[in-house]
């Protein structure tokens, strides 16, 4: 079940906590969460947005820390405190909306022949979506969904390069629109998936802060 949730911490016990998940998740070629950079507060805290996209990923780690009073759980007010199934992304995606714009809020990058491209190459994006719902959510995406989303085009974007610890990466907006006679089912696949980026981040080193990804509702 993919979830997100926002902490309130200290550098230290990030720092500790983004290495025990790293050590956790050893054995995956893809990550099953992904974790922001840190924020600093006026508090003097750090604020970090983490995202499990296989249950069980992150979340009881930062549930110890908060149990010891080592973090602090945001509100359910908060925008980045989100909880969604697997079999919701799709059922209730949107069927009929052809048009999304993806914001990327931290550099971002996507691997082309087994290089970064610091540029969100939206074959690419897509691809790297399907790849991450198939291997940790049991509902399984429907046939020709590649074929499917080669109907998607771009028809708008501002993007800046920015620096990250990996090198240069993309931050900004891209329009995406699926062309005019595809099913609702087709749809509601593209918006399904637009949906799931918020949980699994875009490209590279989602895990380390990379590829953070929002639904911008306003167009």
């Amino acid at each position: 079940m993919p979830r997100s949730v926002v902490i309130y911490t200290s550098n230290e016990t990030f720092s500790a906590l983004r290495a025990l998940a790293r050590h956790s998740a050893t054995r995956y070629s893809i990550k099953p969460y992904t974790l922001s950079f840190a924020q600093k507060t006026e508090s003097g805290s750090i604020r970090v947005r983490a995202s499990e996209i296989s249950e069980g990923a992150v979340l009881p780690a930062i549930a110890d820390l908060v149990k010891r009073g080592e973090a602090t759980l945001a509100s359910a007010a908060d925008r980045d405190v989100r909880t969604v199934t697997y079999e919701e992304l799709i059922g209730e995606a949107d069927r009929t909306r052809r048009i999304a714009r993806l914001q990327w809020t931290s550099p971002t990058c996507v691997e082309l022949g087994g290089q970064p491209v610091p540029f969100p190459v939206m074959p690419l994006v897509f691809a790297r979506y399907r790849e991450v719902w198939s291997a940790f959510s049991t509902v399984r995406l429907p046939a020709g969904t590649e074929q499917v989303l080669q109907h998607v085009r771009v028809t708008d974007f501002k993007i800046s390069c920015a620096a990250s610890p990996f090198g240069p990466g993309a931050k900004g907006w891209v329009t995406v629109e699926m062309e005019k006679g595809r099913t609702e089912q087709e749809i509601a696949l593209f918006n399904g998936l637009i949906d799931f980026a918020f949980y699994c981040g875009t490209g590279l080193h989602t895990e380390e802060g990379l590829g953070q990804t929002r639904r911008m509702d306003r167009l």
